[in-house]
C-alpha cells in the first residue's frame, strides 16, 4: 500500500501483519498505523480505518525517567517506528469482525468491515501502553478473542495472556500458571477442541486443555528458545513453531492433546487416537538416502517418513527389586542410616528376575499379528512409530551398528496393505502377560503420488513376502554356512592339540569342508569363473538379490521377470538347502563325535559327553 494523494506517510513496524483471508480468495489485509484491504491479491488496497493507534510523540517519552536529546539514541534511525499495529485477526466465522493490536498497547475490533472501529485499553492489571503481540479471533464462537501483551521492553517479563467472550466488552486474565518470568508472544487455538489453545513465550511453548484455566509446557524436542509464532497445519493436526533463532519445529500430530480434558490421566494406562497413517516409499533422487553426499555443511531437516504415530500413556513407573533396593539404599544414605546388605535369598531374586516390559501388539482386518514392539514401562505420556512394515527377517545379528555404511542399504520389512489395523497394550512383569488400556483402531492409506501404482495392492504385498521368506531362508541357509566355517575353524586348531593321530581326523575335517564349498559354489557363485570372465548361470541368491533389489521398494505391479526369477530361485534353492541341512545334521555331527572321541579340546556347538577314566 501507498500514501493517497495529500496523506501523511505510513508507519510500519518490522512485524506488520500480513494475513491472508480465510472468506474470500485474492483477499488480504496487511497494515501500517491503519489497516489495508485488496480483494485482488495485492493489485489494488483499500484502506478501510484510520490511524488505530494512541498518536503519541515518542520523542516526548522518558527513557530512563528523562527525556534525550536527539543526537543521545538512534530510536528516529535503526529501530521501529512507534505508533503501528503490530497484531491482526480476521474471524474465521464473521468476515466483518476484525481485530488488531499496537504497539503502544490498544486493541481495536470492528464488527462491520472497518466502517467503525470499538477501542479496548487499559486492561485490568496490564501496564499502560504494553505491546500487543498478538490477537486472535476464535475458530468455534465469533464472541471469543484472545490477545498477547508483551511489555518485556519496560523491564517486565511477566505473561500477559487475555481472553474475552463478548467480543472485547470485558477480559480475563487466563496466564495462571504460566512461569512469572516469561514474556508471551503468540497464541494459536485448535481448530477442532475450542478449549485448546497453545501459547509461544520466551522460554518455550506451553498448552492449555481448558482455554487457558491450567497451562502445560511441550518441551520434547523443543529448545528453550523464543517461540514468536505458532500455526496449525489443520489437515495434518500438526503444530508448527516459528521460533526466534529463525528456525521452526513441527509437532507432528497433536490430537492426543484433545482428549486430556475430556478423559483427565489418572492412573489409567491409554492408547490415545492414532491419525491416518500414509503410506509410501521414499525416494532418494540423489541415489543415496538424506543428503547423500552433498556433506555436513548442508543443511537438511528431518522429514516424516511413512508411519503410523503411537501415542500412550502410562501410569506407573515399575521399577525392578534392583532399582527399589538401590532407591531404599539412596534414601537410607540421605537419612543418615545404614545400608544393609541383601540376603542370599534376596540377591538370587534380583538377578533372576525376568526385566518387565510394555508390549504393543498390531493386528491386521483379520486378526493376524503384524508387527510387535517392547517399551520400558515408565510412567508418562510417550510415542513411538511404526513405519507401516512387517518385522525384517533377516538373521538375527546382536552386534552393533558399527560404521555408517550409506550403501549397505536398511534392513526393513514389507510394507503391509492398506486398511485397518488396531494395536492393543500389554504389561510383561515377572513373567506374566496382562492386557492393559484399550484397544485402538487406526487407517493405514497409499498416498496417490505414484506413476504405475499395483492394480491388486494385495497380490503385490503377498509376492513381496513370498520374495521375503525366501530370503529369511536363504539367510539363515548363509548363516548355517558361516557358522559351520566358523566351527571348522575351531575343528582344524583342535585336531592339532588332540592327543591323537591328526590323518584320521584331518581326512574327515576335509571332507566336510569340500562339501561345504560345493554348496558355497551352488548358491554364491564360482569367484575363480568370475575373475576369468567365463560365463555361468546366475545363482539362485543372485536372482533373489536382483528380485529384492528391484522390488522391495517400489509400489509397482512385480514384472512377469520377477515372477519368474523368483520362480526358479525357489526351485533351485531348494536341493541346495537340502544339501545344507545334512552336512550339517549329519557329516558335522559326525565329524564333532569323532573329536569328542578322540578327547579333543572343545570346539564351538558341540555336544559334550562325561569323561571316563
Amino acid at each position: 500500500p501507498k500514501e493517497r494523494k495529500g496523506e501523511d506517510a505510513y508507519i510500519w513496524n518490522w512485524d506488520s501483519p500480513l494475513a491472508v483471508s480465510k472468506h474470500a480468495s485474492g483477499r488480504l489485509y496487511f497494515a501500517a498505523n491503519k489497516l489495508f484491504k485488496t480483494n485482488d491479491r495485492g493489485n489494488s488496497w483499500e484502506v478501510i480505518s484510520e490511524d488505530l493507534t494512541r498518536k503519541v510523540n515518542r520523542n516526548k517519552l522518558k527513557v530512563q525517567d528523562r527525556i534525550w536529546g536527539i543526537d543521545a539514541v538512534a530510536k528516529n534511525r535503526s529501530t521501529s517506528q512507534y505508533g503501528a499495529i503490530v497484531a491482526f485477526s480476521e474471524s474465521p466465522i464473521n468476515e466483518n469482525l476484525l481485530v488488531v493490536g499496537t504497539d503502544d498497547g490498544l486493541i481495536q475490533i470492528t464488527e462491520d468491515g472497518g466502517q467503525n472501529w470499538r477501542k479496548i485499553d487499559n486492561l485490568t492489571g496490564v501496564p499502560n501502553r504494553t505491546y500487543v503481540n498478538a490477537v486472535y479471533a476464535s475458530n468455534h464462537d465469533e464472541n471469543v478473542i484472545y490477545a498477547v501483551f508483551n511489555n518485556h521492553k519496560a523491564g517486565d517479563f511477566k505473561p500477559y495472556v487475555y481472553r474475552t467472550s463478548n467480543k472485547g466488552l470485558t477480559w480475563t486474565n487466563i496466564s495462571n500458571n504460566l512461569p512469572e518470568r516469561g514474556s508471551v508472544y503468540s497464541i494459536e487455538e485448535d481448530h477442532v477442541d475450542s478449549g485448546l489453545i497453545f501459547c509461544g513465550t520466551e522460554f518455550g511453548v506451553f498448552f492449555s486443555p481448558n482455554a487457558g484455566g491450567r497451562w502445560k509446557q511441550l518441551k520434547s524436542g523443543v529448545p528453550t528458545i523464543a517461540v514468536r509464532d505458532l500455526a496449525i497445519h489443520k489437515r495434518e493436526n500438526d503444530l508448527v513453531l516459528g521460533t526466534f533463532g529463525r528456525g521452526f519445529f513441527v509437532l507432528d500430530d497433536y490430537t492426543a492433546l484433545r482428549s486430556v480434558e475430556a478423559t483427565p490421566i489418572d492412573s489409567a494406562a491409554q492408547i490415545f487416537a492414532i491419525r491416518d497413517a500414509l503410506m509410501f516409499e521414499k525416494a532418494n533422487p540423489l541415489g543415496l538416502p538424506g543428503k547423500a553426499f552433498q556433506g555436513d555443511n548442508l543443511y537438511s531437516g528431518d522429514n516424516l517418513g511413512p508411519v503410523a504415530m503411537i501415542t500412550y500413556y502410562f501410569p506407573d513407573n515399575v521399577k525392578t527389586l534392583k532399582d527399589k533396593r538401590r532407591a531404599a539404599e539412596k534414601k537410607a544414605a540421605k537419612d543418615g542410616g545404614n545400608n544393609a546388605y541383601p540376603s542370599f535369598e534376596e540377591l538370587t531374586a534380583e538377578t533372576q528376575e525376568i526385566k518387565p516390559e510394555l508390549i504393543f501388539t498390531i493386528k491386521n482386518s483379520a486378526g493376524t499379528v503384524v508387527r510387535k514392539f517392547t517399551k520400558s514401562p515408565t510412567k508418562g505420556v510417550k510415542r513411538f512409530e511404526w513405519d507401516l512394515r512387517y518385522a525384517p527377517k533377516d538373521a538375527i545379528s546382536l552386534k552393533g551398528a558399527g560404521f555408517y555404511n550409506p550403501f549397505a542399504g536398511v534392513t526393513q520389512g514389507t510394507l503391509v496393505e492398506p486398511g485397518t489395523y488396531t494395536i492393543s497394550m500389554a504389561t510383561y512383569f515377572n513373567g506374566e502377560m496382562k492386557t492393559v488400556g484399550n484397544e485402538v483402531s487406526f487407517k493405514v492409506k497409499a498416498l496417490n503420488n505414484t506413476v504405475l501404482p499395483a492394480e491388486n495392492r494385495a497380490d503385490k504385498v503377498a509376492f513381496q513376502r513370498a520374495v521375503e521368506e525366501l530370503n529369511r531362508s536363504m539367510d539363515g541357509a548363509s548363516s548355517t554356512i558361516r557358522e559351520m566355517d566358523n566351527k571348522l575353524r575351531h575343528i582344524r586348531k583342535a585336531i592339532k592339540l588332540a592327543e591323537q593321530p591328526m590323518a584320521t581326523l584331518t581326512t574327515a575335517a576335509n571332507a566336510v569342508e569340500q562339501k561345504i564349498n560345493t554348496i558355497k559354489r551352488q548358491l554364491y557363485g564360482d569367484r575363480n569363473k568370475g575373475t576369468l570372465d567365463i560365463a555361468a548361470p546366475p545363482t539362485p541368491m543372485g536372482r533373489l538379490n536382483w528380485v529384492l533389489y528391484e522390488q522391495k521398494n517400489t509400489t509397482s505391479t512385480p514384472t512377469k521377470t520377477h515372477r519368474e526369477s523368483f520362480a526358479i530361485a525357489k526351485e533351485e534353492f531348494a536341493p541346495i538347502l537340502a544339501a545344507i541341512q545334512v552336512v550339517a545334521d549329519v557329516d558335522m555331527v559326525k565329524l564333532e563325535e569323532q573329536l569328542e572321541a578322540a578327547k579333543a579340546p572343545y570346539t564351538p556347538g558341540r555336544k559334550m559327553k562325561g569323561s571316563k577314566q
